[in-house]
């Protein structure tokens, strides 16, 4: 359960961050993988996929885990769902 909590509190804090640009929601969590819905504009300029790296640091400075994306799709016009592969 440690794990799930280390979860939320990256949500929370990828948002407080970012959230002027992209914003991150749980849809799933299971012990080998997660499911993130990121929403908003992102910078044009940068790429998406630095987003969804960037859930990737939050995560690891609150738990010891190695964390990747395993795959991501456009939800909609400003969105994307990200499942990452979790290992402890």
């Amino acid at each position: 359960m440690f794990l799930k909590g280390a979860v939320l509190k990256a949500v929370e804090t990828y948002n407080r961050h970012r959230s002027l640009e992209a914003t991150a929601k749980l849809v799933k969590f299971e012990s080998d993988k997660l499911i993130i819905d990121f929403g908003g504009t992102f910078c044009k300029g940068c790429g998406v996929y630095d987003y969804f790296e960037d859930f990737i640091y939050e995560l690891k400075g609150l738990a010891d885990v190695q964390v990747e994306v395993s795959s991501f799709e456009p939800q909609g016009t400003e969105g994307f769902r990200v499942k990452y592969t979790l290992k402890e």
